[in-house]
């Protein structure tokens, strides 16, 4: 974006001869790593808006000669980007990037909720009664403190967060040696107070560490529950414990920041603070399917529901299945869960629904008799209120993209506003 003398914003094409219309628009890619769901973000946006985009090799050179209207880029440490970035500035062509691996370089951004991802990921550890947690990563950056950052937040100051950063152990020559890589990190993993809930910084890092710890005989999830970011479904699912990732929206990431960039070749001001793409959640799998309670009766009590959601028993009777009286069990779910057992059976039951419209065509109302609603009514009034949609629009939402499914911070938001 260029001003004149008066201090008027005009777009770079607008102050040049031959100036494209906004329908022609030609816009450079320079991203990496190669994420599929970002590219399918832009490359959504361009085709309703009739970009023309040209994807360079950034791992090479930035592209000589380019004469463009925008760019979308990954700042992180490649030199060839950031002259390129830099060169296009200069010349008042309007430049975003969709990471923030380099805050301290001042550049319109809009970036998925890092640390947002973090809490959500603490939630979810938490709603299976871990305590202790973990982050795992191979390096350390702006990014990945801000997944630890929210992470520690979340998890509370009553609970314990370890960190473990691959680099900080390895020298960077080392850090894909496999062999290395196990004799580094298996020690650390065999020390660690267990249960323990860890948070791996995407579903590569998860793979790997979930295989170090199968190796040198530690269980998942009962030892170590593994949670990933990204939910790569081939790599999640394909692992012997299929792994649990956080939904970072790298999807609508993409779309967001071409539309950042719409607006800035339009003449409109870089915004004060980077656009921040909300996550979408956990996609739960068996690396996190445990529940780790200290109280065996509470746990026993649980699994009790959890087998039952069909057809429970009534509260009364679920504590003379567990040899306590009613009061001791409501004890032991507010101490532990910090909610009673009649709403840990409707989060259950919940979650059990959300599996359901996600991965089978099942019609809502089986789903409702299945997950133990007196009603399809109840079901979807429940459902509506927890989730922010009724049961079958979040199953339409859910799979267009979690872009359309609101999350956890944002219902919150909406109920305080």
């Amino acid at each position: 974006m260029i001003r004149d003398e008066k201090g008027i914003a005009t777009t770079a094409s607008e102050s040049r001869p031959g100036v494209r219309p906004t329908s022609h628009r030609h816009v450079m890619l320079m991203i990496d790593p190669p994420i599929p769901a970002r590219f399918e973000g832009i490359g959504r946006f361009a085709r309703e808006h009739g970009w023309r985009l040209t994807l360079a090799n950034r791992l090479v050179r930035a592209p000589r000669g380019w004469s463009g209207d925008g760019a979308i880029v990954t700042l992180r440490d490649d030199p060839a980007v950031l002259r390129f970035a830099e060169g296009l500035t200069r010349q008042g062509i309007p430049v975003v990037d969709i990471t923030y691996h380099r805050p301290e370089i001042s550049i319109p951004r809009a970036i998925p909720d890092y640390r947002g991802a973090g809490l959500v990921a603490a939630r979810h550890f938490l709603d299976v009664g871990l305590k202790r947690a973990v982050w795992f990563s191979t390096s350390w950056s702006n990014v990945q403190r801000l997944f630890h950052e929210g992470l520690v937040a979340g998890m509370g100051e009553r609970c314990e967060v370890a960190r473990f950063v691959l680099s900080e152990i390895l020298p960077r020559s080392r850090l894909d040696d496999t062999d290395r890589f196990a004799a580094a990190l298996a020690p650390h993993l065999l020390a660690l107070p267990k249960p323990v809930g860890l948070l791996a910084y995407n579903d590569e890092e998860a793979a790997r560490i979930s295989a170090l710890c199968l190796d040198i005989g530690i269980q998942i999830p009962e030892e170590v529950a593994i949670l990933g970011i990204g939910n790569d479904t081939f790599l999640c699912e394909n692992q012997t414990v299929p792994i649990s990732s956080v939904i970072d929206d790298l999807e609508r990431n993409g779309y967001e920041g071409a539309a950042l960039l719409a607006r800035l070749m339009d003449g409109a001001p870089a915004p004060d603070a980077p656009v921040v793409v909300p996550c979408g959640g956990v996609r739960a799998r068996r690396s996190t399917d445990t529940f780790a309670a200290e109280s065996p009766v509470l746990r026993e009590a649980v699994q009790l529901l959890t087998e039952r959601l069909d057809n429970p028993p009534s509260i009364n009777r679920l504590a003379e299945l567990v040899g306590v009286s009613r009061a001791t069990l409501d004890r032991l779910f507010l101490r532990e869960l910090g909610r009673p057992p009649h709403a840990e059976l409707l989060r259950r039951r919940l979650a059990r629904a959300r599996e359901l419209l996600r991965d089978t065509d099942l019609p809502a109302a089986e789903i409702s008799t299945r997950c133990g609603f007196c009603n399809p009514g109840w079901f979807s009034a429940a459902f509506a209120k927890a989730e922010g949609l009724p049961p079958l629009k979040w199953r339409t939402a859910s799979r267009i993209g979690s872009a359309s499914v609101p999350n956890h911070d944002e219902r919150r938001e909406k109920k305080r506003g």
